[in-house]
C-alpha cells in the first residue's frame, strides 16, 4: 500500500500516474479538496483527459471516482453508506435538469481506490465496487465482502444519441448479471398474480390499473433505483437483466442501494428520496367511498345510518361531479365545461361548509374529495391556467370542453392549489384524492400503449418533451397539492392524498396509490394481493385499493351470493392494507346494507372493521416506524425470510408488521362463480339474407346520429383498441363516441334452457323476436347483462344489439350459456372445499390468531374457515397491542388497551402517540414506549415514555396478556401505566412455553 496522499487540484493529474503502481488511499479530508464530477444540477460532467493505453482513463472526484472506458463517461459516486449513484454517458448530458426523485446529495467521501493492470477498486462507506478496465463493467461488494450483484462483463451500458421532439437524449439499455439464486421484486403494481420478476418482462409504463416504481429489491439484500422517466422496461433472461429506456437525455442513471436486510435497502432507497411524512390518525380507519354520492343529503344521510349501525368509519368520500355542470343529452347526463372546478354544484351541494361541520362535529367523520388533472374550460381555475398557457390541447375524453393542466410548471401547481384551497380545503375537505394521473387523457386505459400515445399527444411540457417526462405526472402533481398544504407550518394539518398513479419519491408528498378501477373477480383479488406487495417493496409503504373490486360484472350484483361471498373475502384483505379502502361502482356495498340481505356476510364485514379497529396501537405504531425508520408494513415473505427459498414465490401470503402473517382466501368455499358466459360461435349466427354472421353497422356519435359503415360480421366479439394498436373500422374518425347496430338471426344448439345476453363497456340493448330482453343503455365499466329463455334445438329468433361507446374501454360481445354449460356449472358446486392450507415459515412458533393453536414453523398447516375467519397467525415472540372496539379512531383515546404476548422468542414494539392531526411531531411533540419481552426470563420489559404533546392521555390502563395454547391458562396482568418503567413477570414453569 502506498501511504496516504493529500491531493491538491492543481496535483490532480500527477496522481494519476502515483495511482499506477498501487493503490491510492485518501484520509478524510482529502475529499474536500478534489472536483466534484457534478454540475450545479447534478448532472455528470464530462470527463476531460488525455488519452491512456488500453482506453481506460480515471481520476479521482470528491464524491467517489470518475473514469472513461471507450467512449462511455462513468461515474461512481458515494450518497452514504451502501448508497451508489453510477451515472453514464457518451461525453456529455443532455440536460440540465435535476433529479425529480433523489432529494440528497452526494458526499465528500473518503475511500480507498486500489489500482492494477486490470481492476480499478474504490472501497467506500460499506460498499465496495470495482471496476473491469477492459468493459468498464461494475461489479460491487456488501461491508461483508460478499458479491451483491455486477454488471454484464461485455458491453453493461449501451448508449444511443436519438433525437426526439427536437431535444437529444439517449436510448439506454443496461443489464447486469444475476446469480441463480436470487429473487426480484418491487417495481410497482402490473395486474399479475406473481411477485418474483425472475424470468419475467414488465413494461414500465403508467395505466389505469398499473403503478410504476423504477425501483427493485432482491434477496441478496441490494436494491436498484433508476432516475429516469421515460418509458422503460425491465427483462431477466438467461444472458443476464436488462433495464431500457427510451429517452434517457443524462444517460445511464441509478442507484445502488446495500443494506443487511431488505429492510435496511428501502430505508436506503428513502434516504435517497425522502422520507413519508405521518398521515392523519384517522387515516388508519375505514374509508367508504363510492361512484358517487350524488348530493350533499344523500352523503350525509350515509354517514349518519353508519352511526346509526355503529360500523366503524373515520372517511367518507366524494367522488367526481360535485362540481355540477351535467346536462341532459341524447343518451342521458353529459358533462360540460365545470369539470373539476373545485367548486360545489348549488343545486346538489347547497352548503358543503355546512355539511363538513356536520361531518366533524356531529358525525365525527372525516371528508376526502376527488379532484382530477383535467380541468374544464367554463371554470375560474382553467382560466388563470390558460393565461399563462399551462394546459395542454388535448381534450379530455370525459368532455369536449375539459383539458390536462401542466403539472411540470411550478406556476401551474401553484395555481391548481390555490383553487383547491379555495373551492375544499378552506370550506372543510380534510383530504384529497387525485384521479387520473398516469395521466389520463383519452380514456381510462388499461392498455400502456394507449396511456403512452396519449401521454405523448400532449406535446411539450414546461420541463420538455412528454416521452422524456411520461412517467412521473403522479409525481409532480401531488408534490404541488403536498407543498401548499405545508406551507401552512407546522401546525397545519397533515396532508394525504389518494392517487391513481405513483413514481419513485411520491412518498415525501404524503400521497399513497392505490391500484385503479378493477373488475370483481377472485382472479383480481389474487393479483391486488401480489401487487400491493411489489409496490411496498418497491419502497412506497403506503398502498390501498377497491375493496370489493370497482366494476361488479356479476349477475344480479350484490343479490348475487357469489359476489357478496367474494366481497367479505376482499374485505378482510382490505383489513390489512396499510390503508382500508371500500369503493367501487356497479352496486351499492355500504356495509350495513347487507345486515338483512346476507346476515353471514355482513357477520364477517363487520367483524374484520372491528379488527381494524381494535389494531389502531399496533397500526399507529407501525406508521412511526415508516415515517422514522424507513419500515415497510405490508411484506412479502422474502423481506423477514430471504434464505427460505420456499417462500420466494409465495404470491398470496404476507407479513402485516413484524406480527402478523396473512393469507387472504382467494378462492370461492361456498358459491362457486360462473365462468364468463362463451361468445356466440359463428356457426349459429345468420345475417338476415342468410350469410354466416349478423351485419353491422357503424355510426358516428352515439345516438346512431351519422352511418359510417356498413359489414358483416362473423363473429361479435370486439375490443377496439385506438390506432396505431388497431385500424379504425370502416367510415370512424375515431373510437370515441361512436354507435354500432347488429341485425340478424341466432339458432339454438340444443334444447333446454339458455341464457343469452351481451357483455359491454357503456351502453346496450338485445332484443329477441322484437322483444326488448336486455336494457343497460348506461356509461360504465364492461358487465354482462342476460335474458333467460327455453328454446328448441335449432329454433331460430331474430335478434338485434345497439350499442354506443361514450369514452373508456370499447367492449361488446354476444354471449351465452347453453344447457350443458350450465350442468357443468352445477357440478363445480359440488367441488367447493372449505379447507385452507398455509405454508408457516421456518425458524419461529406460529399461533392462530382465531383459535390461539401453537404451530411449529416450516411446514403447512390447514382447516376449514368460516366466512368470518381467514388464515391470520401471529409470529412467536410477537407483542400486539389492541385498542377497543371504537367507531372512529378518535373515539375513546382515554380507554384501557390489550398488550398481547405470544411466547415463543424474545420479542418488541414500541408504542407511540402524537396530536394525531398535525405536524407538531416533527418538533418533537410526540411520545414513544417500548415494550420488551425477555422469553427465557418470562418477563415483559415497559420502558418508560419519551415524549409529551399537548392533550396527551398520561394514565393508561394497560391489560397484558401472555397468550396461551387452547385448554391451558392464560397469565394475566394489568398495569396502571403513567410513563414510569416497570416489569412484569409471569410463572416460568408455565405450560405455554
Amino acid at each position: 500500500m502506498t501511504k496516504p496522499i493529500e491531493l491538491k487540484r492543481r496535483d490532480f493529474i500527477g496522481a494519476l500516474a502515483c495511482a499506477s503502481a498501487g493503490p491510492l488511499a485518501l484520509p478524510a479530508d482529502a475529499a474536500t479538496a478534489l472536483p466534484s464530477a457534478l454540475d450545479g444540477a447534478g448532472q455528470l460532467r464530462a470527463l476531460r483527459m488525455g488519452p491512456t493505453p488500453g482506453g481506460f482513463a480515471w481520476r479521482r472526484v470528491a464524491e467517489g471516482v470518475q473514469f472513461r472506458s471507450g467512449d462511455l463517461t462513468k461515474s461512481v459516486l458515494f450518497y452514504g453508506a451502501g448508497l451508489v449513484r453510477v451515472a453514464a454517458h457518451l461525453g456529455e448530458a443532455h440536460t440540465t435538469q435535476p433529479s425529480l426523485v433523489v432529494v440528497v446529495r452526494p458526499k465528500a467521501v473518503a475511500c480507498e481506490v486500489s489500482d492494477s493492470a486490470d481492476t480499478l477498486t474504490i472501497a467506500g462507506p460499506a460498499v465496495r465496487v470495482t471496476v473491469d478496465k477492459r468493459s468498464g463493467a461494475l461489479a460491487f461488494f456488501g461491508a461483508d465482502g460478499r458479491l451483491l450483484t455486477r454488471e454484464r462483463g461485455q458491453a453493461p451500458t449501451e448508449l444511443q444519441r436519438v433525437e426526439i421532439a427536437g431535444s437529444l437524449s439517449y436510448a439506454l439499455t443496461q443489464t447486469f448479471t444475476l446469480t441463480p439464486d436470487e429473487s426480484l421484486y418491487g417495481l410497482g403494481q402490473y395486474d399479475q398474480p406473481y411477485m418474483d420478476y425472475r424470468g419475467r418482462d414488465v413494461l414500465l409504463v403508467q395505466t389505469n390499473i398499473g403503478i410504476v416504481v423504477p425501483f427493485m429489491v432482491s434477496t441478496r439484500r441490494w436494491g436498484l433505483l433508476w432516475d429516469v422517466y421515460s418509458k422503460m422496461s425491465f427483462s431477466d433472461r438467461p444472458d443476464g437483466a436488462t433495464f431500457r429506456a427510451e429517452s434517457a437525455p443524462a444517460g445511464a442513471d441509478y442507484y445502488l442501494v446495500a443494506g443487511a436486510d431488505m429492510d435496511a435497502v428501502i430505508r436506503g432507497y428513502r434516504q435517497l428520496t425522502g422520507a413519508a411524512p405521518m398521515f392523519p390518525k384517522a387515516a388508519f380507519g375505514l374509508f367508504m367511498s363510492k361512484e358517487r354520492y350524488q348530493t350533499q343529503q344523500q352523503l350525509l344521510e350515509v354517514v349518519r345510518r353508519f352511526r346509526a349501525e355503529r360500523f366503524p368509519l373515520d372517511y367518507i368520500v366524494q367522488d367526481w361531479q360535485y362540481w355540477g355542470g351535467e346536462q341532459d343529452g341524447p343518451n342521458g347526463r353529459e358533462w360540460d365545461g365545470k369539470w373539476s372546478g373545485m367548486v360545489w354544484d348549488a343545486e346538489r351541494f347547497p352548503d358543503p361548509a355546512a355539511m363538513t361541520r356536520e361531518l366533524h362535529d356531529k358525525l365525527k367523520v372525516k371528508l376526502m374529495a376527488s379532484i382530477w388533472p383535467g380541468v374544464g374550460n367554463d371554470t375560474a381555475l382553467a382560466r388563470e391556467l390558460d393565461a399563462k398557457g399551462l394546459r395542454f390541447e388535448p381534450l379530455h375524453w370525459i368532455s369536449k370542453r375539459a383539458r390536462i393542466y401542466d403539472a411540470f410548471s411550478a406556476e401551474g401547481r401553484r395555481i391548481y392549489f390555490k383553487h383547491v384551497k379555495q373551492g375544499l380545503l378552506d370550506v372543510g375537505v380534510d383530504a384529497l384524492w387525485m384521479d387520473g394521473t398516469e395521466v389520463e387523457v383519452g380514456g381510462a386505459a388499461w392498455d400502456p400503449r394507449e396511456v403512452e400515445a396519449d401521454i405523448k399527444a400532449l406535446g411539450v411540457t414546461a420541463m420538455g418533451d412528454t416521452t422524456r417526462y411520461l412517467n412521473v405526472y403522479s409525481l409532480v402533481t401531488t408534490r404541488g397539492v403536498y407543498e401548499g398544504q405545508r406551507a401552512a407550518g407546522p401546525g397545519g394539518k397533515r396532508a394525504l392524498t389518494l392517487t391513481r398513479s405513483a413514481w419513485a419519491g411520491q412518498q415525501r408528498y404524503a400521497a399513497l396509490p392505490w391500484s385503479g378501477d378493477t373488475t370483481a373477480s377472485w382472479a383480481t383479488l389474487r393479483a391486488q394481493i401480489a401487487g400491493g406487495l411489489n409496490v411496498s417493496m418497491a419502497g412506497l409503504p403506503y398502498w390501498t385499493q377497491d375493496t370489493g373490486g370497482f366494476f361488479v360484472n356479476f349477475p344480479d350484483g350484490q343479490r348475487n351470493p357469489a359476489y357478496r361471498e367474494l366481497y367479505a373475502r376482499w374485505n378482510q384483505f382490505g383489513i390489512f392494507n396499510p390503508v382500508y379502502r371500500i369503493h367501487g361502482t356497479s352496486i351499492d356495498r355500504e356495509p350495513y346494507l347487507f345486515k338483512t340481505l346476507d346476515p353471514a356476510m355482513y357477520g364477517s364485514l363487520l367483524r374484520a372493521a372491528h379488527l381494524r379497529m381494535q389494531l389502531l396501537p399496533y397500526l399507529y405504531g407501525l406508521a412511526w416506524r415508516c415515517t422514522h425508520e424507513g419500515y415497510t408494513m405490508m411484506r412479502g415473505l422474502a423481506m423477514d425470510f430471504p434464505d427460505q427459498a420456499a417462500l420466494r414465490k409465495v404470491d398470496d401470503t404476507y407479513m402485516f408488521g413484524p406480527a402478523f402473517l396473512v393469507q387472504p382466501i382467494t378462492r370461492p368455499m361456498f358459491h362457486p362463480v360462473l365462468p364468463p358466459p362463451a361468445t356466440v360461435p359463428a356457426t349459429q349466427l345468420r345475417t338476415p339474407d342468410g350469410q354466416r354472421g349478423l351485419v353491422l353497422e357503424y355510426f358516428e356519435g352515439i345516438d346512431f346520429d351519422k352511418p359510417a359503415s356498413r359489414t358483416i360480421d362473423t363473429v361479435v366479439d370486439h375490443h377496439w383498441p385506438d390506432p396505431p394498436l388497431g385500424s379504425l373500422p370502416p367510415g370512424l374518425s375515431g373510437l370515441n363516441r361512436f354507435s354500432a347496430r347488429w341485425t340478424g338471426e341466432i339458432t339454438a344448439s340444443e334444447g333446454g334452457e339458455h341464457e343469452i345476453g351481451v357483455e359491454g363497456d357503456d351502453g346496450f340493448r338485445l332484443w329477441l323476436d322484437d322483444k326488448l330482453v336486455v336494457d343497460d343503455w348506461a356509461i360504465g365499466g364492461a358487465r354482462f347483462t342476460s335474458h333467460r329463455l327455453t328454446l328448441r334445438e335449432g329454433q331460430t329468433l331474430k335478434l338485434r344489439i345497439d350499442f354506443y361507446q361514450a369514452g373508456g374501454n370499447r367492449v361488446l360481445r354476444l354471449a351465452w350459456r347453453t344447457p350443458s354449460q350450465q350442468r357443468d356449472l352445477a357440478r363445480t358446486q359440488r367441488q367447493l372445499d372449505k379447507r385452507q392450507a398455509t405454508l408457516l415459515p421456518a425458524g419461529h412458533d406460529w399461533f392462530d390468531f382465531w383459535t390461539g393453536e401453537r404451530h411449529a414453523g416450516g411446514r403447512s398447516t390447514e382447516r376449514d374457515y368460516a366466512l368470518d375467519e381467514f388464515p391470520l397467525f401471529v409470529r412467536a415472540g410477537a407483542i400486539v397491542p389492541l385498542g377497543p372496539v371504537v367507531e372512529h379512531t378518535g373515539q375513546s383515546p382515554e380507554a384501557p388497551w390489550e398488550i398481547r404476548v405470544y411466547p415463543g422468542a424474545d420479542g418488541g414494539f414500541t408504542l407511540y402517540e402524537d396530536d394525531g392531526e398535525t405536524y407538531a411531531y416533527e418538533r418533537g411533540e410526540r411520545a414513544t414506549t417500548a415494550l420488551r419481552w425477555d422469553d427465557a426470563r418470562r418477563t415483559l420489559h415497559i420502558g418508560p415514555r419519551h415524549g409529551r404533546y399537548p392533550g396527551m392521555v398520561t394514565r393508561r390502563e394497560l391489560r397484558v396478556r401472555l397468550m396461551a395454547p387452547p385448554g391451558r391458562s392464560e397469565q394475566t396482568h394489568t398495569v396502571n401505566y403513567q410513563g414510569r418503567a416497570t416489569t412484569l413477570r409471569f410463572d416460568p414453569s408455565d405450560p405455554t412455553r
